[in-house]
């Protein structure tokens, strides 16, 4: 599922998220994908695997660093092994106040640089072990480095002429309409609409970009949504299949177990058996 990100910071003292996450090989169903409006730096230390922005597929491996421009659309998947990467997203404020427009730059996007990989590694060492008082200033300088390097060696400046890509901007309107939809009734001709497009060109884009197929998309955020209101147990789970914009239970069970991996009510068992 695709969708905007909303960067919340829990420490001020450090403006940027930083964290390390697996991809598990997936088996025809691709990973969600997201834009935002900071700049995200993807660093692989383990298995290969595809990372899509703004629908262009990116072979990575061990070692590889991916940079995800502002506002690209991207997603990461695994191909026949574990994919294990680390992240850092770089708040906006933080680039700003070092005299870093991220809005008027555009990175290079797949970088295989040993100087970068050693600050990354850097970088690790001080969010992880680092328990001295200026431990917010190590990181600080860590970051500070690693966009000094991406300035001076990878950047592009954007031409004031040049437009957004249409056609990253017409899926994104498609997904949030159906984000504000899942629990109506609404087909591909109504979103496209809505974003004033050709059906069968937002159809193929729409894929191209977040790489599902229209109606599988729409059937999995009406799933993600559906795992919110599993949570509440008043709720049958026939209800919940109809507040999220399913025509039946049996079709309801048989998305949410593609989608999700278990049916409905072994969801809601196992979050209360956990909780």
């Amino acid at each position: 599922m695709s969708r905007y990100e909303n960067h919340k910071l829990e420490d001020k003292e450090i403006p940027f998220i930083y964290k390390q996450d697996t991809v598990l090989p997936t088996k025809g169903v691709p990973r969600s994908s997201n834009w935002h409006e900071n700049i995200e730096i993807v660093y692989v230390i383990g298995g290969s695997g595809i990372v899509s922005n703004n629908g262009h597929p990116i072979y990575v491996e061990k070692g590889d660093v991916v940079v995800i421009n502002a506002n690209h659309l991207h997603s990461l998947s695994a191909i026949d092994e574990t994919l294990l990467y680390r992240y850092l997203i770089v708040d906006r404020s933080f680039c700003l106040a070092n005299c870093i427009d991220s809005s008027a730059l555009s990175f290079e996007t797949h970088i295989k640089d040993h100087k970068l990989q050693e600050i990354m590694e850097e970088l690790h060492s001080a969010y992880t072990t680092d328990e001295s008082r200026y431990r917010s200033l190590s990181v600080r300088s860590a970051v500070l480095r690693i966009m000094t390097l991406l300035c001076n060696t990878y950047s592009v400046p954007l031409r004031e002429s040049l437009s957004p890509d249409r056609t990253v901007s017409y899926v994104k309107q498609a997904i949030t309409y159906i984000r504000a939809s899942f629990d109506k009734d609404f087909s591909l001709d109504d979103v496209a609409d809505f974003v004033g497009v050709n059906k069968c060109y937002l159809s193929r884009e729409f894929h191209k970009y977040t790489g599902y197929p229209f109606v599988a998309y729409v059937n999995l955020t009406r799933c993600k949504m559906a795992c919110r209101l599993l949570a509440k147990e008043r709720l049958s789970i026939s209800h919940v299949g109809q507040r999220c914009g399913f025509p039946n239970r049996s079709y309801f069970a048989k998305c949410f177990k593609r989608y999700i991996g278990v049916l409905p009510a072994e969801y809601r068992r196992n979050i209360f058996e956990n909780g």
